[in-house]
């Protein structure tokens, strides 16, 4: 049978607390993540069908300087496609446009952001350019703040950090009372003061030296050696 180590104790008795740190951590990271407006600015998807020489085109108004378009593309069914990234509003498409800043030639499939260097407009621009066969198109076009996207992942950092050190210092206080309760308060022992039984000079006297009485046990007057009876006091001996 193997006996459970300190560690393993700690992190059972407070399993539930670790818990609830990831769980917050974790929404907090979604709630950063959908609640903070520059982080999509523009965001759009859509399923088109374009028939023979024809196209589909998404206009994106007043983009900000670093602001980031992000696309991403994929051919369901039919023929390739041309995806052009053009700058200003696209109103009336007559063909392939004869300016643009990125273009996806014959493609079934792709995904590219550009950043954006001055504020203006731009339109991306899906263009079928086969003269038989139609084909359906799945798209996502999104913007969003480069800045934006900085805080995110600041706030996200702050909240985690706040998250980590309310949890550890919850632990920390719930091991510091759990100690308190268990270890005895230590009380100091009172000092006891021993009376010492003073003796009498009579009391010291009587005693024997080698079982001989060398002073009278009644009146503490020294005996003459060999003496059968106190001079004193007439005690016998």
């Amino acid at each position: 049978m193997r006996i459970k180590t300190s560690n393993e104790n700690l992190i059972k008795e407070n399993k539930y607390k670790l818990t609830s740190c990831f769980v917050l951590i974790l929404l907090a990271i979604i709630i950063v993540s959908n609640a903070n407006p520059a982080y999509a600015v523009f965001s759009r998807t859509e399923t088109e069908i374009l028939d023979p020489q024809t196209g589909a085109v998404v206009n994106i108004v007043d983009s900000s300087t670093d602001d980031i378009i992000s696309v991403e593309y994929e051919v369901i069914s039919g023929t390739s496609i041309d995806v052009y990234l053009r700058e200003g509003v696209t109103l009336l498409l007559f063909g392939a446009p004869s300016t643009y800043i990125k273009k996806d030639n014959d493609s079934f499939e792709g995904e590219w952001s550009h950043t954006v260097i001055n504020d203006s407009d731009y339109s991306v621009i899906f263009l079928n350019e086969d003269s038989v066969l139609t084909c359906t198109v799945r798209y996502t076009i999104e913007v969003g703040s480069l800045f934006g996207n900085i805080f995110d992942y600041l706030y996200i950092i702050i909240i985690v950090i706040g998250v980590v050190a309310a949890v550890v210092l919850l632990i920390v206080r719930s091991i510091v009372k759990k100690r308190k309760s268990i270890e005895p308060e230590v009380k100091p022992e009172p000092k006891t003061q021993t009376k010492v039984k003073s003796e009498s000079p009579a009391q010291t006297r009587v005693e024997p030296l080698h079982g001989v009485l060398t002073f009278c046990p009644e009146c503490g007057t020294k005996l003459q050696e060999g003496a059968a009876f106190c001079i004193e006091c007439g005690h016998q001996l």
